[in-house]
């Protein structure tokens, strides 16, 4: 079963970046290809997992993937096609303008200091000062996982002003290496990006990072792509992507070893992106068919709703944990691991069964295709910036939940932030450059 399954990814793969036309950023392929690789590290850790394949994991990881391909080849077949202004490279039309306007590259440097300085002090004297270094990001880590911990409205905002910076400063900082005549400084975009790694680190938040790391490939490639006119150009982008990756990977084991985790380097990144896809195959095989009709997948807004609802003393029973309870992985040999990462179908099948592999990966996939549409049409803009923010839900999908069941107030503060800086730094001045230069170009066509 475990090589069927392995052949199957390998031929959706396959399907889905040819009918993507061969794009890198297109939801379907991303979704096939982080499947193969997950299920790949499972393979390498057959034997040491003691990893059997059942018939059920094969029908619903097979099922989900065509569903959520399904979804992206209805809306692909709807689409309009772009109908570009006459005389107009749109491409080089977006890039000169987001050049020539004024990027406020040190007032956002001032404000992500000022911001992440606060953010940090509010943490570490809300953990207590402890002996060690190490010791306070444990004691941090342990606030925010067991304890739901909050440093409060006021706080989390300056976090998030500091992560939309980040973000926008990335966007800028690709811009300016691959641009031609662009004079903005790089060190004063980096060091943003620097003080929110710094942000990362002490408040112990991984997943942070890693949604950082996956929108910085993902804006890279969009950007770096634009700038390719040649063969081969898919194999140059995965080549230099895969040295990212590797700096990445290094990165996040770091942060482990910063909160304590004993694990080995090897050890830490299989049990991170693979065992969740083991251990679905191993709760699949004994799950008792009893369903939660949205009471898994929908946990963070039921959750949500139930604190809005006691304001007025009504009472909603009706969530689940949003952290699943950790599994015991014991070997016949006596190996084990501790784990409560799922894959994203779990929820899924805890609240309708197989259809709900069917419903909410193809509901998924429709969503996905149209900001991936959106994007196409509009090269150098906020819709990449959306849609690379985004993305790592599909990533995410191996390993668990996160577009319904993760999806809370702060990711949308974050998406709010991100929009209305980068509004306020190019959206009232674009639509004079755009009209004045497509004017200009038009008369110069006559």
């Amino acid at each position: 079963m475990a090589f069927l399954m392995f052949v199957i990814l390998i031929m959706l793969t396959l399907i889905s970046y040819f009918l993507g036309k061969r794009s890198l950023m297109s939801p379907w392929f991303l979704l096939c290809l982080m499947f193969l690789a997950t299920f790949s590290v499972v393979l390498i850790n057959y034997n040491k997992w003691a990893v059997s394949i059942n018939e059920y994991f094969v029908l619903y990881v097979t099922s989900a993937l065509l569903a959520f391909g399904g979804g992206c080849l209805v809306v692909q077949a709807l689409k309009r096609p772009c109908k570009a202004p006459n005389n107009v490279n749109a491409t080089e039309l977006r890039k000169s303008f987001i050049i020539k306007t004024k990027y406020p590259v040190n007032i956002f440097l001032v404000i992500s200091a000022i911001f992440t300085g606060i953010y940090i002090v509010k943490l570490i004297l809300d953990a207590g000062i402890s002996s060690s270094f190490t010791s306070v990001l444990r004691r941090i880590y342990e606030m925010q996982s067991g304890e739901h911990y909050s440093p409060g409205f006021i706080f989390n905002q300056f976090r998030e002003v500091v992560v939309a910076i980040a973000y926008l400063n990335v966007f800028r900082l690709f811009i300016r290496i691959y641009a031609r005549e662009d004079k903005i400084s790089i060190v004063k975009l980096i060091v943003p990006v620097f003080l929110f790694l710094v942000l990362i680190l002490i408040s112990t938040e991984r997943n942070l990072f890693l949604r950082f790391a996956i929108y910085t490939v993902s804006i890279w490639v969009f950007i770096y792509g634009k700038n390719l006119h040649c063969k081969n150009a898919n194999l140059k982008i995965v080549i230099r992507a895969a040295l990212l990756l590797a700096v990445i990977v290094l990165i996040f084991f770091l942060l482990g070893v910063a909160k304590q985790y004993k694990s080995s380097f090897f050890d830490q990144f299989s049990i991170y992106s693979a065992s969740g896809l083991n251990n679905f195959n191993v709760w699949l095989k004994d799950f008792d068919g009893q369903l939660l009709y949205g009471k898994s997948t929908f946990t963070t807004f039921l959750s949500s709703l139930s604190e809005i609802l006691s304001l007025i003393n009504v009472k909603l029973n009706a969530t689940v944990n949003q952290i699943d309870p950790f599994i015991d992985y014991v070997t016949p040999d006596g190996y084990h691991y501790y784990s409560n990462i799922f894959s994203a179908f779990k929820p899924y099948v805890e609240d309708f069964g197989y259809l709900g592999v069917i419903v909410f990966p193809f509901t998924v996939g429709l969503f996905y295709q149209w900001l991936y549409v959106k994007a196409e049409r509009k090269n150098f803009s906020l819709s990449w910036i959306i849609y690379c923010m985004l993305i790592y839900s599909v990533i995410y999908f191996p390993i668990l939940e996160q577009l319904f069941r993760r999806f809370h107030l702060g990711f949308i503060y974050e998406i709010v932030w991100i929009t209305l800086l980068y509004y306020l730094v190019f959206g009232r001045k674009k639509s004079k450059v755009v009209k004045g230069r497509t004017s200009a170009q038009i008369k110069g066509a006559q």
